[in-house]
């Protein structure tokens, strides 16, 4: 027995692991090739097969609902790029794994993720430009490059993307950029493997909003999911970001009151197996795996999960 074999037959007896994804483009496009998170669909075949020789792989809300993960998991998407549907949609139906995508509504009608924005800026050299026009806008710790000070929570979203904009109003986008998010006008892919749930209307940093526009942020884009009957849907709420500062008390109390029955957090974190309750809004964590290197992602993620376990 390898040493990764090893490894993920011990963590399949002590714990449960919800896997994230984002692009599983063949081929990502040129303006986002550095910065996206991106698994090719080969790639993304050879770790869930990997992985289902350890682990039992359920829909999201089964996983969710499970007093004891040890040994299960669960697959996500976030923020509905089409290469999930278009190119990798395959694997997921010859390994028989659901897959649970998160969707902004934002980019189904036409619009650009302001992070893909972002990335557009950096592949093409533009960082310095931008700086120079608007870096006194905003919050930036000395150490903060302009990819992670751009979602500072101290920086509001809106006004990042509003200099965004007008920072690329004389730029010409590529043209596949208006064509990477799943469109409103194709509709979600009603399939026996697929489940649909929000990540918000536009993918802002939710503690970098004021209350009033938090919620049309998380209601918004979960009442158009709930208009489409069609489609499998859970009532989980993907946290934009995912991280302990990306998300409040405010949050919190306006996901329960827009109907939502938990938050999934993006903290590099496996659960442990066994839960002993339920919190009024339960959090789930999630690992993104990126390469061959399985086991030693998810023994960090391990480690980082028996820590804050012990911190509690």
């Amino acid at each position: 027995m390898s040493t990764e074999q090893q490894t993920l037959e011990e963590l399949a007896k002590r714990v449960g692991i919800v896997l994230l994804y984002h692009g599983t483009f063949s081929s990502p496009p040129v303006a986002l090739a550095k910065g996206l998170h991106n698994v090719t669909p080969g790639l993304l075949f050879r770790q869930l097969e990997t992985l289902s020789r350890y682990f039992r792989f359920l829909p999201l809300d089964e996983y969710c609902m499970a007093l004891d993960r040890t040994g299960l998991a669960a697959v996500t998407a976030d923020d509905g790029y089409r290469c999930i549907t278009d190119e990798a949609l395959g694997v997921f139906e010859a390994l028989q794994i659901p897959l649970t995508i998160f969707v902004n509504r934002a980019f189904m009608d036409g619009g650009i993720f302001w992070r893909d924005k972002i990335r557009f800026i950096i592949n093409t050299s533009r960082v310095a430009e931008f700086e120079h026009r608007y870096s006194d806008k905003f919050f930036r710790n000395p150490d903060q490059p302009f990819y992670r000070y751009t979602k500072d929570p101290r920086n509001n979203s809106r006004v990042v993307e509003s200099a965004l904009d007008d920072f690329l109003t004389e730029i010409e986008l590529p043209a596949d950029l208006q064509r990477i998010y799943t469109p409103t006008s194709a509709g979600l892919l009603a399939h026996p493997l697929l489940s649909y749930g929000s990540h918000s209307l536009n993918h802002y940093v939710m503690a970098s909003l004021n209350e009033a526009d938090q919620w049309r942020e998380i209601d918004e884009n979960w009442r158009f999911l709930n208009n489409l009957p069609e489609i499998q849907k859970t009532s989980i709420f993907s946290v934009p970001f995912g991280g302990n500062g990306d998300y409040n008390a405010e949050t919190i109390r306006l996901a329960m009151n827009a109907g939502h029955s938990g938050l999934l957090l993006s903290e590099g974190v496996v659960e442990p197996g066994a839960h002993s309750g339920f919190e009024v809004l339960p959090t789930y964590q999630r690992v993104m795996l990126r390469g061959d290197e399985m086991a030693t992602t998810l023994l960090r993620a391990d480690k980082r999960g028996r820590q804050a376990e012990s911190s509690d």
